[in-house]
């Protein structure tokens, strides 16, 4: 297992890339006015990822990245086994969700009230939402670039690694007996790879379990350390470039790690993060938009209370 979460099924023929990932965790729609835009692609129902009876498609993909919190979106897209972990913790979130169900969870009166409140939510916030039409013009092009360099800070891709690996998979709730021999394999690969002029490649390509990546000699491609498992994480900060890791315990198995290269925390080019920052302004319009619209209600029609005696009457004090 991966994460702190049951782990997903991966169907036979789709891409499983490195499992050096952390949970990206439970995904939450902007409140904005207007939805981002997403490039267009020709429609596809092909399933791209499974779990049972619960499949995802490259289109049903898109348009949660499309409909995801900028943030989110971003780090999805960071790189494939960033996408890869998001995808996962959808099917998590949807075999938890149908699970609950099954169990008539969503009939508890305590959960119908807190749907309905959620759902009265959604209504007021897209309601008011739409009290401010959206300019498709809104924000010019030199607001953009005042936001971005007033938030650098906020704009720095953490330092990225690029890693091959060997992976020796141990199945969930295996024997002790089964996870000593492929502890012990690990070990003896790991003798092998640590070796001044060994070619780790080869050794991934006949000895990795981890197909997807044994393929390509074990290269995992880049990550970024912010979504590197904690174990893998500590692991490549003290290798310096082909370095190699000594054997890493992970839920999933043993792994042994090679750091290919290392990319230095940056500032992402501005082209990169103008739809963040673009949404970003636009949705704080739409919020001075709604203020406005709710200060000048109020004004022509004012609430009635007394404070003191609304609490009184509401602590039961006479």
């Amino acid at each position: 297992m991966l994460t702190t979460m049951p782990k997903a099924r991966h169907p036979r023929g789709a891409t499983r890339l490195a499992p050096l990932l952390a949970p990206l965790g439970l995904l939450f729609l902007a409140a904005a006015a207007e939805p981002p835009s997403s490039p267009a692609h020709p429609p596809s129902s092909e399933v791209v990822a499974q779990r049972g009876d619960i499949k995802l498609t490259a289109d049903e993909i898109r348009t949660m990245l499309a409909q995801a919190d900028p943030a989110a979106r971003a780090k999805a897209e960071s790189s494939p086994a960033a996408l890869a972990a998001f995808v996962r913790q959808k099917i998590i979130n949807d075999a938890l969700l149908t699970e609950a169900k099954a169990k008539g969870w969503d009939r508890k009166p305590d959960i119908v009230q807190r749907m309905n409140d959620a759902r009265d939510t959604v209504v007021l916030q897209t309601y008011a939402a739409s009290l401010v039409p959206p300019d498709p013009n809104f924000p010019p092009d030199a607001l953009v670039r005042r936001t971005y360099d007033a938030n650098a800070a906020k704009f720095m891709i953490p330092r990225q690694y690029h890693l091959a690996q060997i992976a020796i998979l141990v199945p969930q709730n295996a024997k002790p007996e089964v996870d000593e021999a492929a502890r012990k394999k690990a070990d003896e690969l790991h003798a092998q790879a640590a070796k001044p002029k060994a070619n780790f490649a080869q050794l991934a390509k006949k000895n990795s379990q981890e197909k997807s990546t044994a393929e390509n000699g074990g290269d995992s491609g880049w990550a970024r350390e912010d979504v590197l498992l904690p174990p893998v994480r500590s692991a490549v900060a003290d290798l310096k470039e082909g370095g190699v890791s000594d054997v890493i315990h992970l839920p999933d198995g043993y792994h042994i790690i090679r750091l290919l290269g290392v990319k230095p925390p940056a500032r992402a080019p501005l082209d990169d993060v103008r739809p963040q920052i673009v949404q970003a302004l636009r949705q704080a319009r739409t919020q001075q938009g709604i203020t406005a619209y709710i200060n000048d209600m109020v004004k022509a029609e004012p609430i009635q209370l007394n404070e003191i005696d609304l609490a009184n009457q509401v602590s039961g004090k006479p």
